[in-house]
């Protein structure tokens, strides 16, 4: 049987003709880059040289930071006194780079420190009284969090009674009540009275402007500082979905850069272990590649595989480690493809058309692969989703939502904070704990919050593509221009283009078990034989539909690429249509 295909809504943005033709004289650059820039808000000269030209001279005075400076004096007194610090990060591939920086970074300044990432079962999500307990019985006198502790008010309050200081920085929302932990500082630039000039950084880029702060107060160079550490500031960002705008652009272009030539051997056995060519590796290499990896250890086994990966010195270790996240994160795809098919088999039984916030729930689902899936559920059916796993014997679930740019999720959530025990997170991605029973009110609760701010054009699968292009206008001088504007990724997209009845040459299935699709496509002018290869991941079975068919109008991504030392123009689809199916 013929598969068929539900092509998108195909969205182009305005232009503004007057500040484009603006940008190509002033930057001399090619008019269809000219309009990218334009559509990304890059309307003066300033600001889209600064965007094509990213410095580390773009990057902010981290003293701008709410309570940096009072973080730094605390830590200079725990360095001078030998203070025993505790380092608490989180489970993730943000918490571990940001533990992972801090150590190394308190460590080369001399500090006693101890650090702790948290086993997502076992010890659960943030600061916790028995981790405090444990630190009050190992003589820890301060606790600097990372990538958490933004709403642990109790806990600070606990840690105070005996003595130990707590320095938090985060990039989490703050309760909404406006309430701050007592701590000695609050590092976190989504503070309501933060002045910093940018909002959006990863929990590792707070680390990253603390130490780069701390650095400064104690009189060492920042630019030797920066060379180090960057590395890791890239690698966090990117697995965190940071949008790469503003100082995120800048610390992942040369976060990148140092990747390619680190020195920490537990980097480097990780980007071999993924097959990563260094000279080739990119924000999408991160994200697809060495982010999972790191993430595989906290899903499937202990998050300290990955941290001990970041902080060894030893490249036999490394190896070790590496070899053991590889197979962590197989194990991972594994079970994710298990609870994704039972997930779906979920919404089968619902009307999806009135179900605007999609709760889907579990028993024996693992907590830690519950947000891959209901990200892969939100981008199916264009709608939030929250995935809940129920622990078979207590009942008790931990939950991961993920959503559309229509629907802020962590406020949606908020609103049902009665029927919760826990929650935190961001617009589009936030995590839960709640009681079973709870469940289907807390389901009931989210669908009308849904319901009230989501529209029926908010729901429609759609696509932004920059605008309509001849294929041929593809080519190699144009590409080079907009590889100008990597790193691409969340808040800066690689765009799209759509081209109209272009020339089907040969359709074939290809990978394993033929699940991906190659169309060779006539694009006059291309490559050497006037052709261009067309790839569509993951969409196998449509060949045999397209089979007779003459030519398809598409929406793709064009790109370079590089094989034995030769460079090929390729497209990477991302719908078709109209098909005479």
């Amino acid at each position: 049987m013929r598969r068929s295909h539900a092509s998108k809504r195909w969205h182009f943005p305005a232009g503004d003709i007057q500040a484009e033709a603006r940008l190509q004289m002033d930057l001399g650059v090619h008019p269809i880059l000219a309009r990218l820039l334009v559509q990304r808000g890059l309307v003066t000269s300033e600001d889209a040289h600064a965007f094509l030209n990213p410095s580390l001279s773009h990057l902010h005075d981290p003293f701008l930071l709410p309570d940096a400076l009072l973080a730094c004096e605390r830590l200079k007194i725990a360095l001078q006194k030998k203070e025993r610090i505790l380092v608490h990060g989180d489970y993730d591939g943000d918490g571990v780079t940001s533990s992972a920086l801090l150590t190394r970074v308190l460590r080369k300044l001399g500090a006693d420190v101890d650090v702790f990432v948290p086993h997502r079962k076992r010890d659960g999500y943030d600061m916790r009284v028995p981790i405090i307990e444990q630190a009050r019985q190992d003589g820890v006198t301060l606790i600097v969090t990372t990538d958490c502790g933004i709403q642990r008010i109790d806990e600070v309050e606990h840690a105070r009674q005996y003595g130990i200081d707590v320095i938090i920085t985060d990039h989490h929302t703050p309760s909404t009540s406006g309430k701050l932990p007592a701590a000695v500082a609050v590092v976190n630039p989504q503070r309501v009275d933060s002045k910093y000039p940018f909002r959006s950084l990863a929990g590792v880029g707070v680390a990253f402007k603390l130490c780069e702060a701390l650095t400064r107060h104690l009189g060492h160079p920042v630019e030797a500082f920066r060379r180090h550490y960057m590395d890791l500031a890239a690698i966090g960002t990117v697995t965190d979905v940071m949008p790469l705008l503003d100082e995120n652009r800048v610390l992942v272009k040369f976060g990148i850069e140092a990747l390619k030539t680190t020195k920490k051997v537990g980097l480097s056995a990780l980007i071999d272990s993924a097959g990563i060519d260094r000279e080739g590796l990119t924000a999408r290499s991160i994200g697809f590649s060495l982010g999972p990896r790191l993430n595989a250890a906290s899903r499937i086994g202990e998050t300290t595989d990955a941290l001990d990966l970041l902080l060894t010195t030893d490249p036999h270790v490394a190896a070790t480690l590496a070899s053991k996240l590889e197979e962590l994160n197989r194990s991972r795809r594994d079970q994710q493809d298990l609870i994704l098919g039972e997930a779906l088999a979920q919404v089968a039984l619902q009307d999806v058309q009135e179900a605007r916030c999609l709760v889907l729930s579990g028993k024996g689902w693992p907590g830690s692969i519950v947000g891959i899936v209901a990200g892969k559920i939100k981008e199916r059916f264009n709608r939030p989703c929250v995935m809940i796993a129920l622990d078979e014997i207590t009942g008790a679930g931990r939950g991961s939502a993920r959503s559309i740019n229509a629907f802020n999720i962590f406020n949606a959530i908020d609103s049902c904070s009665a029927l919760l025990n826990e929650y935190g997170g961001h617009a589009l991605a936030a995590g839960l704990s709640i009681d079973g029973v709870n469940v289907e009110e807390f389901a009931n609760q989210m669908n009308l919050l849904a319901k009230d701010i989501l529209t029926e054009e908010d729901l429609l699968p759609s696509l932004e593509a920059a605008m309509e292009i001849d294929p041929s206008a593809v080519d190699d001088s144009l590409l080079e221009q907009i590889e100008f504007m990597a790193p691409f990724g969340a808040g800066n997209l690689e765009p799209h283009f759509v081209s109209r009845n272009v020339p089907i040459v040969e359709t074939k299935r290809i990978g394993p078990d033929g699940k991906h699709l190659r169309l060779t496509l006539r694009a006059d002018g291309l490559n050497r034989n006037g052709c261009v290869s067309a790839l569509w991941w993951h969409n196998g079975e449509l060949a045999e539909a397209l089979q007779g068919i003459d030519s398809v109008d598409l929406c793709y991504q064009p790109q370079f690429n590089r094989f034995r030392g030769e460079r090929t123009v390729q497209f990477m689809i991302e719908d078709v249509r109209p098909l005479e199916w």
